[in-house]
């Protein structure tokens, strides 16, 4: 992948540490609705693959960045040209996905042969790239909405990134008191209007969740059924989960070790991360690490 004049866009990996909050915990809820995605995956999952990389490389074309035409850009390659823009302009991206003639029923989708033509491809390339190797069910290609839920994540991980690092450089205010500036109920707003990848049941959970305390709650995984996070101070956890389990319908006749299966506390940690060793003149050396990435840590994993 290229920008402009066929300038090199290859953005070196990193990390930065990120302190968790110490007051918070995550409560992992089971919706208890199972999705069949092998039954719905031509218009879910499947056409949300093709619809996300699609859009990423409608995108990258209107942003001038080159892609191959065989080459299956994403939406998080593309959105790591945009590194270091103003999160809002981030999202304004995905306007450019827009269709250019609205219809009367507004119809933000477009056809396979506009998707088609939009691409920069022929149909026979795209067909190649895109539809060769999964199957997909649709009249209407959600491109903008698809791009615009991705771009809206991103933008979120980076405001609570920020709200992260301002909390743990003032102790006096914990992490707890620090997240209203951040809309979290504009995320899982996006993954069942936009993305369209939730489910009555996991939009009830998570509206009982916020309800009964949570800072913030949202479907986690593929989606269209399984489980919601919920970020609950640790205080309130065992008053949470009680009246999560009173309203939730499933988990009413649920008690001891079944209700502890479908709902529960998870602390967060920092947790490791396997890295490759280099020597001085940066050559990937055999052997793997561990390194805390909360610390200066670092041991030598079983080979």
């Amino acid at each position: 992948m290229a920008v402009g004049n066929d300038e090199p866009s290859c953005i070196e990996p990193s990390a930065s540490a990120v302190p968790l909050p110490l007051d918070a915990v995550f409560i992992i809820a089971n919706s208890l609705v199972v999705s069949d995605k092998a039954v719905t995956a031509k218009q879910n999952y499947n056409l949300r693959v093709v619809e996300t990389l699609a859009a990423a490389r409608i995108l990258a074309r209107s942003l001038g960045i080159k892609v191959a035409k065989d080459e299956k850009v994403t939406l998080r390659e593309v959105v790591g040209q945009l590194a270091g823009e103003v999160e809002e302009r981030m999202e304004c991206k995905a306007e450019r996905l827009k269709p250019r003639n609205a219809t009367e029923d507004g119809q933000l989708g477009v056809t396979m042969e506009e998707m088609i033509e939009m691409s920069g491809l022929s149909t026979e390339e795209f067909n190649k790239v895109y539809l060769s190797w999964v199957e997909v069910k649709a009249t209407h290609f959600q491109l903008y909405e698809c791009a615009k839920h991705v771009l809206s994540e991103a933008s979120q991980v980076l405001q609570f990134r920020q709200t992260c690092l301002s909390a743990a450089s003032q102790a006096s205010n914990p992490f707890t008191e620090s997240l209203s500036p951040i809309d979290v109920a504009k995320t899982l707003g996006h993954c069942d209007q936009l993305y369209q990848c939730s489910c009555d049941e996991l939009n009830e959970l998570t509206k009982i969740s916020r309800d009964a305390g949570a800072l913030g709650s949202r479907l986690t995984g593929a989606g269209w059924g399984g489980c919601t996070v919920s970020l609950v101070p640790e205080s309130d956890v065992d008053g949470f989960i009680k009246k999560v389990s009173e309203r939730y319908g499933p988990f009413k006749d649920l008690k001891g070790e079944a209700l502890n299966e479908v709902i529960f506390d998870k602390k967060l940690s920092s947790g490791l991360v396997c890295i490759n060793s280099s020597d001085s003149e940066g050559k990937i050396q055999d052997g793997r690490y561990a390194y805390n990435l909360f610390g200066s840590k670092k041991e030598r994993l079983p080979q």
